[in-house]
């Protein structure tokens, strides 16, 4: 039988590394770079939690039933697609168990070395994985102990084979940059939420000042995610920005702010929250964090022209919008 790592890179084929490209707009070579490292990245975090009993039984649990289909019971290359920038469900909470708090540092490590957003591979490769991990369970009906055995098996043959060197370099740095930053994230308790949930306040706080359409809605998110990006793969690895955003504009601080998303009000309070909350844990990052919430406001408003029709005529930024700009640098102060 097939190793799981000669298992995850066969299904991967020369068609979805391609279509893997396109939607993350990086050349084939990147994309190919970003899953040799998840592969190892996300064995390593199953080895890891196998290594005692009570984690054996906890992942046994968390392997999926259905291990038909492209890359483990993923989907076909439609679904992948279309669930890629979400990871999707499964995939978004698959990464969180198997990398812990320190997942979006994680993921921005890997994204500044490679040079795209790497979150939404991790978030395709995860499901992929555990489901071939399932698969082989299934087949030769592993215990927990069994289990154990062959993940340490496996992730020991990679790692020690020097072919593999440059890749357990971005992984080691990777698990290195998301280890600091769940120290970092623990002394920041509750107040955490709201500074991971700061980018998504800034954007919903401007695109909500004016009635846009589906598609100006659709821009001003795109250009506030690119804004993140950017703003994170200049922060050294394992900072706050790093910790709160390298894993981009994600669903949980959509869904933490989601109550608020129309109360500007609020919105502009949740940032200042945040920011005095940088300001008391983290002085010496404040002003980065400030920069990258203005970065995303100041893309949101200018992603779409506020009025005229089919883009033609409006304003670049609208009154409305420079109204939300001011409050958000207001509720920094």
């Amino acid at each position: 039988m097939a190793g799981l790592f000669d298992s995850l890179s066969s299904a991967i084929n020369p068609e979805i590394v391609s279509a893997l490209g396109k939607a993350l707009g990086a050349d084939t070579s990147a994309i190919n770079q970003g899953l040799a490292a998840a592969a190892p990245l996300l064995m390593g975090s199953m080895t890891k939690m196998a290594s005692t009993p009570t984690g054996a039984e906890s992942l046994l649990k968390m392997l999926p039933q259905d291990t038909g289909g492209l890359l483990g019971g993923f989907g076909s290359l439609t679904s992948l697609i279309s669930n890629l920038f979400s990871g999707g469900p499964t995939g978004n909470s698959m990464l969180s168990s198997l990398l812990g708090p320190g997942v979006n540092a994680i993921g921005g490590s890997l994204t500044k070395a490679l040079g795209f957003n790497v979150m939404p591979l991790l978030g395709m490769a995860a499901p992929a994985l555990m489901g071939l991990v399932s698969k082989a369970v299934q087949t030769d009906k592993l215990d927990p102990s069994e289990l154990a055995d062959l993940l340490k098996r496996e992730t020991t043959q990679f790692t020690g084979n020097p072919a593999n060197l440059a890749t357990m370099k971005l992984v080691d740095e990777a698990m290195a940059a998301g280890d600091k930053a769940a120290t970092a994230i623990g002394s920041y308790g509750a107040e955490w939420s709201k500074v991971a949930a700061a980018p998504v306040a800034a954007l919903m706080a401007v695109s909500s000042s004016d009635l846009d359409g589906p598609f100006d809605t659709m821009k001003e998110v795109k250009a506030a995610q690119a804004a993140l990006l950017e703003a994170t793969k200049a922060a050294p690895a394992g900072s706050i920005l790093s910790a709160a955003f390298g894993g981009g504009l994600t669903q949980d601080a959509l869904k933490s702010i989601r109550a608020t998303a129309k109360d500007r009000d609020a919105l502009t309070r949740l940032i200042a929250d945040a920011t005095a909350a940088v300001k008391q844990r983290s002085p010496g990052e404040l002003e980065a964090f400030k920069a990258t919430i203005r970065s995303i406001g100041k893309a949101t408003a200018e992603a779409a022209k506020e009025g005229g029709i089919f883009g033609i005529g409006g304003t670049l930024v609208s009154d409305d919008e420079r109204a939300a700009l001011a409050q958000i640098e207001a509720a920094m102060a």
